[in-house]
């Protein structure tokens, strides 16, 4: 993890900003050069195309290359679509370590089998491997060329997916509740052929607030009851807000 010196902002592994900027804007956001094994990338890294559509469905993820950190948004429009199958795009998140997400590591063919994920697929919400409910006023399976679809994530870490900038409710309330690294991602699956990169961006954590939250998800104990043993300014330090 880098932070600049100037801003104490925390912008994720392998990469960093000028010391002036406060968000990781568009320009600089492109898919991850760890994708399923169809797809193939271009127009700098920021469209995705899963090859023989016609003949292939699946193993057509693809992730930011950026984790998503504080208020994050990042949308993507459906630039080509095939017939003949069922199933379309597929949305998400997914939760993984930092050592983890590296060179070597295997996409699922489809990602509702992702674990550590929620994955919006059609009209249902996946998460995890285990719970699937209801979600969204939208099928995925309707979208057409041109339509855009998204997710925006609060800084304090509620889910909402998009569709051409109408939100579809909150899908979670707690992706940052842990130390994993959080990645969006979108699986070019069944009907969806390509896709581009249309909108991002990351205001990321203050450096104070990641260390906060490293200090709370450390404790044992609810902080009042460690009160007579912790330093008075890290009492308030970690009771501010």
């Amino acid at each position: 993890v880098v932070s600049t010196q100037s801003t104490g902002r925390v912008y994720g592994v392998g990469f960093r900003m000028n010391s002036q900027d406060s968000s990781a804007p568009n320009s600089q956001f492109t898919f991850h050069r760890i994708h399923g094994s169809r797809i193939r990338l271009s127009n700098s890294s920021k469209t995705a195309t899963r090859l023989e559509a016609a003949k292939f469905y699946d193993n057509g993820v693809v992730y930011s290359a950026l984790p998503l950190s504080g208020h994050a948004k990042f949308v993507v429009q459906a630039q080509e679509l095939a017939v003949g199958w069922s199933g379309s795009f597929k949305i998400g998140v997914i939760l993984i370590s930092p050592e983890v997400f590296k060179d070597g590591f295997q996409p699922p063919r489809y990602s509702p089998a992702m674990p550590h994920s929620w994955v919006w697929s059609s009209l249902s919400l996946h998460v995890g491997q285990d719970l699937k409910i209801s979600y969204g006023s939208v099928n995925l399976e309707d979208l057409r060329k041109g339509d855009k679809l998204g997710m925006e994530i609060s800084r304090e870490g509620t889910l909402q997916f998009l569709v051409n900038e109408r939100s579809q409710g909150a899908a979670a309330t707690n992706v940052y509740s842990t130390d994993k690294l959080v990645y969006g991602f979108v699986d070019h699956y069944g009907q969806a052929v390509t896709s581009t990169i249309a909108e991002a961006f990351v205001n990321p954590f203050s450096l104070q607030h990641l260390c906060k939250r490293k200090i709370l998800t450390g404790l044992t104990s609810n902080v009042s009851k460690l009160e007579p043993y912790l330093p008075t300014p890290l009492i308030a330090f970690l009771a501010d807000t």
